[in-house]
């Protein structure tokens, strides 16, 4: 394996880590639907059911569209060689796809961790939203956000989180800003 080749498999792994929320090893729609609740649960959302309703369908559309078909042995749910694997595939077979896929994903995470409304992720909603929803170390986070707000302005904006996005999950550069969308490696 080399270099570029494992820092990919390393970013996927963290992703499939984070996106287990149950920790069993297995990734499966409930976890994505869990994560959800998480996240909304960690901005008290309790009365926003529209936003949590949007988050949980691009899951639900991520699931049916890209990650249930990367389930090699069709028992249901993903293991982490699965996961690396497909999503590998997918970046190839049909990278517009599952970028958009992922677009109406961030759109809908950023409507709920944007608590003031002003369209931006500021560093306390980023903080909120991985410490909370996915129990990320503090300090990773504050290094992670100056990485990722590439136009230093104190904010994350929409195509900044989209970028990260990208990168993170197709960018085989080990300097690529996106590498820190879920804390150090």
């Amino acid at each position: 394996m080399n270099a570029a080749t494992g820092i990919l498999d390393q970013k996927l792994t963290r992703a499939f880590a984070m996106l287990d929320v149950d920790g069993d090893g297995n990734l499966r729609e409930e976890d994505l639907l869990a994560l959800s609740n998480r996240l909304a649960a960690a901005f008290d959302l309790s009365g926003e059911a529209t936003k949590i309703a949007r988050l949980r369908e691009a899951f639900a559309q991520l699931w049916t569209h890209d990650l249930s078909t990367m389930d090699a042995d069709r028992d249901g749910q993903l293991d982490r060689a699965e996961f690396i694997a497909g999503m590998r595939k997918a970046v190839a077979n049909d990278r517009e796809g599952i970028l958009q896929r992922l677009s109406v994903m961030v759109d809908a995470w950023m409507d709920i961790c944007d608590t003031d409304g002003n369209g931006l992720i500021d560093e306390d909603e980023f903080q909120t939203m991985y410490i909370k929803s996915l129990g990320a170390d503090p300090s990773d986070l504050k290094v992670a956000f100056a990485k990722l707000d590439t136009d230093r302005n104190g904010t994350l904006g929409r195509e900044e989180i989209r970028r990260a996005t990208e990168e993170y999950y197709t960018s085989e550069d080990p300097q690529a800003p996106g590498n820190w969308l879920f804390g150090n490696l």
